[in-house]
């Protein structure tokens, strides 16, 4: 039974070895029908009368460089608190619309009421010791001169005078500060604007320098763009700028307003802020592009008219002088307006193209 196995293992193997070699000598030709070699005439395609042609053209266009920013408000403010107070209410949410002196946020004045009704009495009490001293030294004048007291007792009368009116001076200012201090209690906005953010609830505590408030002015908004230092040159402050926000195909004008005269270290670029006009929809932290010319560069073009796309590939049909037709792969650029497509390889100027359909009418 073992000497039959391996026998059988054997005729396997070698069944296997043979198919083998036939597949590679069928994939090599050997059973199939050879060519001889020699010249073989080919068909040569020609352009059929009456089909339009188009002229591939080298013309001189501006450059227009694009620069991504983030529209920014022209003035923006932070609003805190000039003194430690619990806050008692927030009369704003984010989004509202201020007018200047409108209040924003109310602290807990109670403190602040007592020390000011403190300060009062001090001047009212301050007002009295005046009076009376006052009343004095006007007394003591007038003994003096009757020869009842000596000059020292008027000398004494006139300094507690002297002393009560700098008391009371002093009382009114400390009244004052007191004053000023309520008058901080309540928060109120310096200048139109609309509310950014809210940062501070009631119950929170107010701190000299902590947020509680961002506004900016809507009126007044710009776009501030980092542009690369080879395009500074073409940039200068007043000068007009078109400007593209977001994904709209709408373009506004705006106008240079600010050349930050310093480059950033990582990036190399200058930031430059271009001034919008007001109009609806547009919000600070949107995403825009400004437009800067870039001098001018040439660009072979073609009507789009030529083109016809197979897949993911475009060609062009291109007509000889002696009316040969050759198909050209061609790798094409931006629209160049005017129903023509920039063409970046495979075409020449002055190379005559064939029309795969009528082009496009477009608006002079």
């Amino acid at each position: 039974m073992k000497t039959d196995l391996a026998s059988y293992k054997g005729i396997q193997a070698v069944v296997a070895a043979v198919v083998v070699v036939v597949l590679m000598l069928w994939m090599a030709g050997l059973f199939g029908t050879k060519i001889e070699p020699g010249r073989v005439e080919g068909r040569v395609a020609k352009a059929p009368e009456g089909v339009p042609r188009a002229v591939v053209e080298e013309v001189t266009v501006p450059v227009i460089e694009e620069a991504a920013g983030t529209v920014q408000a022209e003035r923006k403010t932070i609003v805190s608190s000039r003194i430690v107070a619990v806050i008692r209410e927030v009369k704003v949410r984010a989004g509202d619309p201020v007018a200047a002196g409108d209040p924003l946020v109310l602290l807990d004045d109670r403190d602040l009421i007592a020390k000011a009704q403190e300060a009062q009495r001090v001047v009212q009490a301050a007002e009295a010791a005046r009076t009376k001293t006052e009343a004095d030294y006007r007394r003591a004048s007038q003994l003096i001169a009757d020869g009842v007291i000596s000059r020292s007792e008027l000398d004494q009368a006139e300094m507690a005078f002297k002393v009560a009116d700098a008391d009371l001076e002093r009382a009114r200012q400390t009244l004052r500060a007191a004053e000023v201090s309520l008058s901080f209690a309540e928060i109120r906005a310096s200048a139109a604007g609309r509310v950014v953010d809210r940062l501070a609830d009631p119950g929170d505590t107010a701190m000299p320098g902590i947020p509680l408030l961002s506004l900016y002015d809507p009126s007044a908004l710009r776009m501030e763009v980092p542009v690369r230092e080879t395009l500074l040159t073409d940039v200068a402050v007043g000068q007009s700028l078109k400007v593209r926000l977001g994904a709209e195909a709408e373009v506004i004008d705006g106008t240079v307003d600010e050349i930050v005269p310093q480059a950033e270290a990582g990036s190399r670029t200058f930031l430059i802020k271009v001034g919008l006009p007001r109009r609806q929809g547009m919000y600070t932290g949107m995403f825009g592009r400004v437009l800067i010319p870039a001098g001018q560069r040439k660009r072979i073009v073609v009507s789009e008219a030529a083109i016809e796309r197979i897949g993911q590939l475009d060609f062009v049909d291109t007509v000889s002088a002696d009316g040969t037709v050759s198909r050209r792969l061609v790798t094409l650029g931006t629209p160049a307006g005017n129903g023509k497509v920039e063409i970046l390889s495979g075409l020449r100027p002055g190379e005559v193209t064939l029309l795969r359909r009528q082009p496009a009418k477009h608006q002079p």
